[in-house]
């Protein structure tokens, strides 16, 4: 048997079983990891979106709160009183949100700006976007945001009605929303790629991280399919969180409306970046996985070495070096039942090896067994053949394979006559010989009976003159 080939392929069998599982393993554990780390971003998408849309919520209450103290103030003092206007200058520059102060104006006319900016005589109040927004409310309100042409800002106007007998008057202040573009870029990350405000009814994009997307108008023909997706979302009336296509990759998407406001707040995280940054961990940890199934294997195959080697010093005759009596019934009875019926078993018994260590000693009657042991190696050297020392001097055969009476009778003649070829001038005083009885494979041969044959063979080669052999058919 070739031990070597027998070893690689336990190796090989080791290989494919182990591998397998610790990749799959692997492959679960990334499942799981990313399924989790999936869920965690979206869960911090929301959490982030409802931690911002609240600081604007914040923000626009402190706008109108202010504002509204000047209303209430403007309605105690009334307009005939210098007192009103004197506080109405105190408004500019005391809020970022609307730095030139507040304005007003009534259906006569007469209007008033705290900056002291002067319209000119064509400036018709009655006309003013922000005079017929403030018509529609007692209270303030934002209207409908708009790009400033002179400073290049976006900017919503504050307006509410005032409570006055003598003329239907407004009051107004220009918001500038430099603020909700500052939250849109605190919030963008590598994850969270797009945040902006945008408007509930004309789709003006009033706030945005990209400076260059405020202005634009949202629709479904935007060039960005991220953009477009939004705007159908926008069109659907859906708030909240959910899932959609954009140019690279899947989003996810939270839209919040924001109070006191028409204006939604829509964050986009990139589904891809996501699984980026989880790929930074993903593979230290598979580089480990691979070491470790390549230490795993190393190791097992130094076990697996030592274990074989173990295997084969007890399935060996330690002097020879040949397969013992035990191992070599084991293949025999395997071949028998892998190829029934073919082969042919062999044993051979030296004659006059006591002589040998009689008359020159054990140490060169073990020197002589390990001669003949290379002899029947080389001689039977072909892969179904199976050389044994089953003890003392005598030694066994098994040929695997289909051979006719005719190629065996040659085969055991060839071999008597290179034994003496190796023996004959070496030993010559004590005229070793070589007893030889064979047993065919029938259909229905034991082990047993296969051995019991050969060795009433080896007894007439033995009984009618030693050195010669016998055939059982």
């Amino acid at each position: 048997m070739k031990t070597k080939h027998r070893y690689i392929w336990a190796n090989m069998k080791l290989v494919f079983t182990i591998v397998p599982i610790v990749l799959l393993m692997i492959s679960i554990y990334f499942v799981l990891v990313r399924r989790e780390i999936l869920a965690l971003s979206k869960e911090t998408l929301t959490l982030e979106s409802d931690y911002y849309a609240e600081k604007i919520n914040t923000w626009t209450d402190s706008v109108l709160n202010e504002v509204t103290i000047y209303k209430t103030m403007i309605e105690q003092l009334g307009l005939d009183e210098e007192a009103t206007f004197e506080s109405l200058t105190t408004s500019v520059g005391t809020h970022e949100a609307y730095p030139n102060g507040l304005y007003l104006g009534d259906d006569h006319g007469h209007y008033y700006f705290a900056s002291g900016w002067d319209p000119g005589d064509n400036y018709v109040v009655t006309e003013r976007f922000w005079y017929q927004e403030g018509l529609a409310h007692d209270q303030f309100a934002f209207g409908e945001p708009y790009l400033d042409v002179i400073t290049g800002r976006t900017c919503v106007s504050a307006t509410s009605r005032l409570n006055m007998p003598s003329a239907v008057t407004v009051l107004s202040a220009d918001i500038y929303l430099d603020y909700a573009s500052q939250l849109a870029s605190e919030i963008t990350s590598e994850q969270i790629t797009h945040a902006f405000f945008v408007t509930k009814n004309s789709r003006l994009i009033v706030a945005d991280a990209d400076a260059s997307m405020i202005g634009m108008t949202l629709t479904a023909d935007h060039d960005s399919l991220l953009y477009q997706n939004v705007s159908r979302l926008l069109d659907a009336g859906q708030t909240g969180f959910c899932e959609i296509l954009g140019d690279d990759s899947v989003y996810f998407v939270d839209v919040h409306l924001i109070e006191n406001t028409d204006w939604y707040f829509v964050t986009c995280m990139n589904r891809n970046e996501v699984l980026k940054s989880l790929w930074r961990i993903e593979f230290p940890m598979l580089l480990i996985a691979v070491i470790a199934c390549a230490v795993l294997f190393l190791l097992t195959s130094i076990y697996s070495r030592e274990m074989n080697t173990i295997r084969t010093k007890s399935s060996m005759d330690p002097l020879t070096k040949l397969l013992n009596r035990e191992t070599f019934q084991e293949y025999v009875q395997s071949y028998l039942k892998e190829r029934p019926g073919q082969g042919i078993l062999i044993i051979i018994d030296m004659d006059n090896f006591k002589l040998i260590n009689d008359q020159l000693g054990h140490p060169v009657g073990d020197q002589v067994l390990c001669e003949f042991a290379a002899v029947l190696e080389k001689f039977f050297n072909r892969n179904m053949d199976i050389v044994s020392r089953l003890g003392g001097d005598e030694f066994a055969v098994f040929v695997g394979r289909d051979i006719s009476p005719t190629e065996t009778d040659g085969m055991l003649r060839r071999f008597m006559t290179v034994f003496h070829q190796n023996f004959d001038d070496k030993y010559s005083d004590q005229k070793l010989g070589a007893s030889i009885g064979a047993s065919t494979v029938a259909q229905s041969d034991t082990y047993e009976l296969l051995y019991h044959n050969a060795d009433k063979a080896l007894y007439e080669a033995k009984w009618n003159g030693k050195d010669q052999f016998r055939i059982r058919n």
